[in-house]
Order: C-alpha cells, then sequence, then structure tokens
C-alpha cells in the first residue's frame, strides 16, 4: 500500500507522548529565579541529573552520580567472522571453555582500570557485578530499524510503526538482565546524509535515496507526494528548480541530483527533517511503552549530522550521542557545542573514539578502520590521557566510550577493518602502558567534571571559513600540471566495499573503479619533483601562486566526484601531533560536488572554495589553506554508475 502525503502529514504531527526520564537537582525558572530542587529519583531506575553549579551527570537507582566511562565490543566471539582468520577467541583459547571465567576476568579488568560501563556491542552474559569489583552499567543498541543501509527512509513505510514494535521486543528478549542497563541506544551511525553518516554530499540526500527506489517503492511514491505537496505541478518544479522536466515519472534520482539551486536544497533539507521528526518521535515512544523509565541515549552520530536530526534527537532523547574520532588529544568543543545547542541543551555522551598503532601484539596492519594510526602504544595511552581528561571538563558531557576492548583480526573482521584498537590483542594480554594511563586517567574524571571552570554554551559557535591567500611567485610558469615528474607514485584509498586502479594512456590517465555503496574511493596525486620541498615532512610541495585547480575529465553520467587537498602534515607523523615542520597545521580539505556528463568536461575548483574535511586531518587548525606545504591533491569518486571508467586528460593548478 503507498503511504501517502496526507497520512504521512498526520503521522508527523503527532506530539511526544511520554516525558523523558530527568531529574534536576537545580534549575532556573523562566523569570531568572531559582527553583525548588526536585526529589531525588526513586531507586528504581537510572535518570540525569544537573548539580548546583551545572555539572551534567548521570544518577545511579542508588543515588549515586556518576560519569559514564565505558568500553565498547566487550564480547568473546567477533561477530560474523571471515573463514580462514585468526580473531580474540578467549574462552577457548585460554579459559578452557568457560565463558563465566572470561566474563568475571574481563569486569575485573575492566573495574580496575576505573571503567563503569559495558559500551555498545557487549555481551549480554557479562554480569552486571562482580564481588570486590563493583557494578557495571550498560547500554545495549536496541536497531529499532534494523541495518539496512536505507533505514533512514523507514519511517516512510505504512507499516513502520508496526516494524519499530516488532524490532523493539525482539531486542528487549535479549536482555535478560535489566537493572544494570543505564540506557539504550536505539541505532548505530545512521546514514542520515543519504549516501552515508558522513558524507554531507548536496546532491546525495535521503531526497535521491527516496527518488531511486523501483517505481512501486512506497518510498519513492511517498517522495513524490512529498515534492507535489512543494510544488503544485511539474510545471512549477521546474521553474523552481530552473530545469526542465515532463512529469513526475521523470523527476528521478539521477534527474534530481543535477538540482543544486536554492529550492532543490531546502527541499532536500525539508525530506531529511520530516524523516529524523518521525522516526525519532515514534521510536522513542514506542521504546519507552516497552522500556518503561529507562533512559535512551540517543542513535551514536557519527561525527556529524544535518541540523534537524540534530534538533529531533534532542528532542525525544534523553541524551545525544556522538561517536567522533579525533586527531589530537583534545575535545573538539566546537562540534561538541554544536551538538549541545542544536539538540536543545540535553547532555551528551562521546560514545565511540579510538587511536591504532603500528606497534601492536596482534600483527594488525591498520588498512581499515577509523581515525588515526600512531607509531607506539605511549602514543595512544598520552591520546587518551589528553582527551578524556580534557573531554571531563565539558560540564553537559556526560560519557566517554574507547572503542574496543579487543584488537580486530589481522586478516580483517567482517568488514575488513584489520585495526589495533583493543586494550588487549587478539590473545588476551593487555596493553600494559594504555591500560596503565585509562587507570591513571578515568580515576580523574569525577574530580575534573565536578569542579570544571568551563562555561555553558548558549549560542551556537561561529562559523570560520576557510580562507586562503596565494603568495607571489612571479617566476613561475602560468599552470603547473600534476600529471608528470610525480615526486611519488599515486596512494590508492577507499571505503572497504570500493577499488581503484590507475593506468596511463597517452597522456591521459585511465581511472577503473568499483565506488561500492560507502565513501567510494579515491588516488592521492604528490606533486612535481621540482616543486619538492628541501626540508619538511615526506613528498611535501610548495604549490604556492595559484589560484585554481583544473581537472578535464571523461567520466560517466551521474558520477560523483570530489578533489581532495591534504597539508603537509595531514598524514600525521611518529608524534603525538602533526608534523608542522613544513609550517602547516595539517588540515585536509575538500571541494564541492563534480558530476560526470558522460562527455569531456573542464571543472574549475577555486581553492578558495575548499571546505575543511571532517575526518582527515587536524580538526583544530587554523582553516587557512597552506598551499606552501602541500602533502598531495587527489580525486575521490563515489554514487553511480558504481563500476566503471574515468578518464583523466588533465589535472592542474592555474595562476
Amino acid at each position: 500500500m503507498n503511504l501517502s502525503l496526507n497520512a504521512l502529514r498526520a503521522l508527523c504531527a503527532v506530539g511526544m507522548l511520554a516525558a523523558p526520564v530527568w531529574v534536576f537537582a537545580s534549575a532556573v525558572e523562566s523569570n531568572g529565579a531559582s527553583a525548588p530542587i526536585l526529589p531525588a529519583a526513586p531507586a528504581t531506575r537510572y535518570s540525569i541529573v544537573k548539580d548546583d553549579l551545572g555539572v551534567w551527570w548521570f544518577q545511579s537507582p542508588s543515588g549515586e552520580r556518576f560519569y559514564s566511562i565505558g568500553m565498547n565490543n566487550v564480547t568473546p566471539e567477533p561477530y560474523q567472522p571471515r573463514p580462514g582468520t585468526t580473531f580474540y577467541a578467549p574462552v577457548a583459547e585460554q579459559f578452557k571453555g568457560d565463558a563465566g571465567a572470561w566474563a568475571t576476568s574481563v569486569t575485573t579488568l575492566l573495574t580496575a582500570h576505573g571503567f563503569n560501563t559495558l559500551g555498545a556491542w557487549s555481551s549480554a552474559a557479562i554480569p552486571a557485578s562482580v564481588p570486590n569489583s563493583g557494578k557495571m552499567h550498560t547500554t545495549p543498541i536496541l536497531y529499532v530499524v534494523q541495518h539496512e543501509g536505507t533505514r533512514c527512509l523507514t519511517p516512510l513505510r505504512a507499516d513502520f510503526e508496526e516494524f519499530v514494535l516488532s524490532n523493539v521486543k525482539e531486542a528487549i528478549s535479549k536482555l535478560p538482565e535489566r537493572s544494570s542497563i543505564l540506557g539504550v541506544f536505539l541505532d548505530n551511525e545512521m546514514p542520515w546524509y543519504g549516501k552515508s553518516g558522513w558524507d554531507d554530499l548536496p546532491t546525495y540526500t535521503l531526497l535521491e535515496q527516496a527518488l531511486d527506489q523501483s517505481v512501486a517503492d512506497v518510498r519513492r511514491t511517498a517522495a513524490i507526494d512529498f515534492l507535489k505537496s512543494r510544488h503544485p505541478d511539474p510545471a512549477a518544479l521546474a521553474q523552481a528548480y530552473h530545469k526542465t522536466v515532463a512529469d513526475w515519472s521523470s523527476v528521478t534520482a539521477d534527474w534530481m541530483r543535477g538540482c543544486s539551486v536554492p529550492a532543490a536544497m531546502d527541499d532536500r533539507r525539508a525530506f531529511t527533517q520530516m524523516l529524523a521528526d518521525r522516526f525519532y518521535e515514534v521510536t522513542t515512544r514506542i521504546v519507552r511503552k516497552e522500556l518503561p523509565d529507562t533512559l535512551i541515549l540517543g542513535t551514536r552520530i557519527p561525527g556529524n549530522a544535518p541540523d534537524s536530526v540534530i534538533r529531533a534527537c534532542g528532542r525525544h532523547c534523553d541524551v545525544v550521542s556522538v561517536n567522533q574520532y579525533l586527531s589530537e588529544g583534545k575535545a573538539d568543543v566546537n562540534a561538541l557545542t554544536r551538538f549541545w545547542v542544536l539538540g536543545g541543551n540535553k547532555p551528551l555522551m562521546h560514545t565511540e573514539f579510538s587511536w591504532r598503532a603500528r606497534q601492536n601484539a596482534s600483527a594488525d596492519p591498520n588498512t581499515r578502520g577509523a581515525g588515526t594510526v600512531l607509531e607506539t602504544q605511549a602514543e595512544r595511552a598520552a591520546m587518551y590521557s589528553g582527551l578524556v581528561a580534557d573531554i571531563a571538563t565539558i560540564p553537559y558531557v556526560i560519557g566517554s566510550h574507547w572503542f574496543e576492548f579487543a584488537d580486530q583480526s589481522p586478516q580483517g573482521r567482517f568488514d575488513g577493518e584489520d585495526s589495533n584498537y583493543g586494550v588487549v590483542d587478539i590473545h588476551n594480554k593487555p596493553y600494559t602502558e594504555l591500560l596503565g594511563a585509562m587507570k591513571s586517567t578515568n580515576a580523574q574524571v569525577h574530580d575534573l567534571h565536578a569542579n570544571t571552570k568551563r562555561e555553558m554554551p548558549s549560542d551556537l559557535p561561529k562559523s570560520t571559513s576557510v580562507t586562503y591567500t596565494p603568495g607571489q611567485h612571479p617566476e613561475r610558469a602560468s599552470t603547473i600540471n600534476l600529471l608528470e615528474n610525480w615526486i611519488h607514485d599515486p596512494e590508492i584509498w577507499g571505503a572497504p566495499d570500493a577499488k581503484l586502479s590507475w593506468a596511463r594512456k597517452g597522456k591521459n590517465l585511465v581511472l577503473t573503479y568499483d565506488a561500492g555503496a560507502q565513501y567510494g574511493a579515491g588516488m592521492n596525486i604528490f606533486a612535481p619533483t621540482s616543486t619538492k620541498l628541501a626540508k619538511g615532512p615526506e613528498h611535501a610541495a610548495d604549490l604556492d601562486g595559484y589560484s585554481t585547480i583544473i581537472l578535464e575529465a571523461t567520466a560517466p553520467k551521474g558520477l560523483l566526484i570530489n578533489i581532495v587537498l591534504a597539508e603537509a602534515g595531514a598524514a600525521g607523523s611518529s608524534s603525538s601531533k602533526f608534523d608542522t615542520s613544513a609550517g602547516d597545521d595539517g588540515e585536509g580539505y575538500v571541494s564541492t560536488i563534480l558530476e560526470g556528463s558522460g562527455a569531456k568536461e573542464t571543472y574549475r575548483i577555486p581553492i578558495a572554495s575548499l571546505t575543511r574535511q571532517q575526518f582527515f586531518g587536524n580538526q583544530h587548525g587554523a582553516m587557512r589553506i597552506d598551499m606552501q606545504a602541500i602533502r598531495n591533491l587527489g580525486i575521490q569518486v563515489s554514487g553511480e554508475p558504481r563500476r566503471g571508467e574515468m578518464t583523466v586528460h588533465a589535472f592542474r593548478l592555474d595562476k
């Protein structure tokens, strides 16, 4: 059955039916006067409180206030291990089949090092408490709309509420011990941007994803109904978008991706808002009915999300949770402030972060996975101490959860990740240096949080635009060719499900790609040897004096292309900070989306138009492009057609 627009409107208009589990230790009335202190939470539930100094906390059923210090994926069994791989399997290898002995050992280890919470994906078989070790709080994920990549479109289903209820009941049935549940996550890293949870592509959003479904699919029908509610007929849509369209059946994902005018962007934002509002309202209402008096800890947003998603999450959940891998051992206060303000002043949890090291006992190569790869375990320890101590002083953050307990398989887990994220290796041997830093830092967290001098922000951080001022190089030619005389051969990179290779064909480069369904694949191109810096990081070059990147390419129609640029220090170094010996501050930048037409095209990208990448390079830099110290420029491909060839006829810098 198709879901009509009127039905959508009615469903989206439903108000929040249950109040969240909140207890305020102090409050301020709208006129500024102090409100009476409310009674403590009953001893049957966890709650969230704010103390007299304005600092937020979790509160246990016994009335103890605490900051959640968590460990993700504490489990003796990997998820869907690939055949022929070695992985963490301690019950069989170290505990002679005794799962209870393993669970007791794990709980003892974690509590001894200051952890009080079993984070996402942790085994339900681990006891809530162990004699002489203290209580461990738990935070399971319910996956209320299951796991598929189009799950942000599930609110368009006619049976959405029944679907959520069925999933919630099934998830709850797998939680035999509930007294230790601090709260539940609804989901993890939902792809609210459309393509993924982190690729903010202006012309690849949830609207395009819905239009990409089959003609009879209810989600495509709902998307067309949505556009009809904003544009009376195809002629009005064509006028608003400045692009011809014959009829509603001609409004496809490919057609939509070619529209970037303000009216199209407004429609995309409104469509995402509608979906987010309905998702959070319905799922939280159902969870509160099935798990009364249980905190809802958000959806573990992966680093960022559209404004409307953060607002909806804050409006309906008790906590806004964010997964954020950082390049340095300090909090990204501006990013967290944005979540706090947009989320309606709901407290935050930093629910996933980590660093990996080349020096590890599992032989993990660290070729796939999020976050910076360091050299040593000592650096991992320093990063943990720096970040956790810093973030604990933010008064509205009430939890930090490390990813993860054990190293991944050196041959790759189910999706190919092969990284040294663990506090133990695949043989269950602890990384003592890291755990030592965790113990000493975790012991300080309560006092750091309670005694913070940081003020509570009330406004969004001021947006900072990227600046670029080319230097004076009058001796240089008007253009520099980036396809010849490289300092180093190109580097290939991409998502676990993507591939890319390149070959010379005369003066051209031919890229053969499989972009996959995630963020695609790319190649980093190094500068000509004539521009190599005499001092500074390896492969660094001085490309200053140019204003525009020129790409001449023949790309399949609809292929999405980005140009990326990395300052010389952006790949990191063996130190705990970026290598700034070349004078830059290690930032990475990306262009707006370019789209293939099937014919040879010339794309002109002003260097000053680049924006800073969210998940690569220094996130605390000066937002100033330094072309005097460049590591590489690159080409990234994604979207549809998923597989094909792209010919690069020219890639150069122009003055």
